[in-house]
């Protein structure tokens, strides 16, 4: 986004809230913020940044920080994400479908969990893993399996929005070294 353009967010977000005091009052005081802004949401669209100020507007009465604009674009374009009940069950159809034999697939020389972790959604096959397949495969307490996987998948859910709030503000080198380091 331009300084132009953000200025033009930032008037947006005066008319929508027009009882704070917080988006500045003088025409400095407006490009002051309108700086600091540009340099904050620079990599997100124009558009996007309206959507994402109109999608503030209709659920809080106070003006957007900077932190709640890319909040909303990031819920704007991303896929849904799975609840934690839905990843369940996907793990539990995965473990149901392809088993956990020790024995290769004669059709495709693959073993069963290699067959598993190619047709799970990668986020649900981390959790897999780390708990362990044939570990999971081979549980006999439903229950305890299903709050153990629900746990993780929380945890797992948690440490990538703390990832994605503090990420964009990082130096694109900075980003790739963190990012290896969560991989």
């Amino acid at each position: 986004m331009t300084f132009e353009e953000t200025m033009a967010l930032l008037y947006l977000a005066k008319k929508l809230f027009p009882r704070d005091k917080s988006m500045g009052g003088s025409t400095r005081e407006m490009a002051e913020i309108g700086e600091a802004w540009t340099e904050l949401l620079q990599d997100i669209p124009f558009e996007l940044g309206k959507a994402a100020v109109a999608a503030h507007a209709a659920s809080s009465p106070y003006a957007p920080a900077v932190s709640e604009i890319r909040a909303y674009a990031r819920k704007l374009t991303e896929p849904p994400r799975l609840s934690a009940d839905e990843a369940w069950a996907v793990a539990l159809g995965t473990i149901r479908r392809y088993g956990c034999s020790p024995v290769r697939d004669v059709a495709t020389g693959k073993f069963p969990h290699e067959r598993a972790r190619e047709n799970t959604p990668p986020e649900v096959w981390r959790v897999m893993e780390l708990m362990g397949y044939r570990s999971m495969c081979m549980s006999e307490n439903i229950d305890v399996l299903r709050a153990q996987f629900i746990r993780a998948w929380e945890r797992q859910e948690q440490v990538r929005q703390e990832r994605e709030q503090l990420l964009p503000f990082l130096p694109e080198a900075v980003k790739e070294k963190v990012l290896g380091i969560g991989e």
